[in-house]
């Protein structure tokens, strides 16, 4: 019987968000536009895509405004896209080699943390991420 229970907490996410929604499709979208951004060097553009906390931690930590801190991160180029997992309000993006998360403002996604690799014993190290 405790099978049935892990086996439905392991379903819960994917019953709750829609499996095969178009959430999916959007988040895949919004992380596409920003790794295009950041590959073409639109710092604007890219920062337009980042969740406001994620923005702020990043003028305050560089003490330059958005593009300019932006534009000297290293983030990495993303493979190939590998998975795309929606929670709710949250979702991870998996790229060959590099993560980015994304979470649901009002009607819209955007980037909470990119350039992030697994770290063990912590889950990720993120280049740029939101408090």
């Amino acid at each position: 019987m405790r099978w049935w229970f892990a086996a439905l907490a392991l379903l819960l996410p994917v019953v709750l968000t829609g499996c095969g929604s178009g959430q999916d499709e959007a988040v895949r979208e919004r992380a596409a536009a920003f790794e295009d951004a950041v590959a073409s060097e639109d710092w604007a553009g890219a920062c337009a895509l980042l969740a406001p906390e994620t923005r702020t931690e990043l003028e305050a930590a560089a003490k330059l405004p958005c593009a300019e801190a932006l534009a000297e991160e290293s983030l990495p180029a993303p493979g190939t896209l590998e998975r795309v997992d929606v929670f709710g309000t949250m979702a991870e993006v998996r790229y060959q080699g590099e993560t980015v998360f994304l979470t649901k403002f009002a009607d819209k996604w955007l980037l909470h943390a990119a350039g992030c690799t697994p770290q063990h014993p912590k889950p990720y190290d993120c280049a740029l991420h939101g408090g």
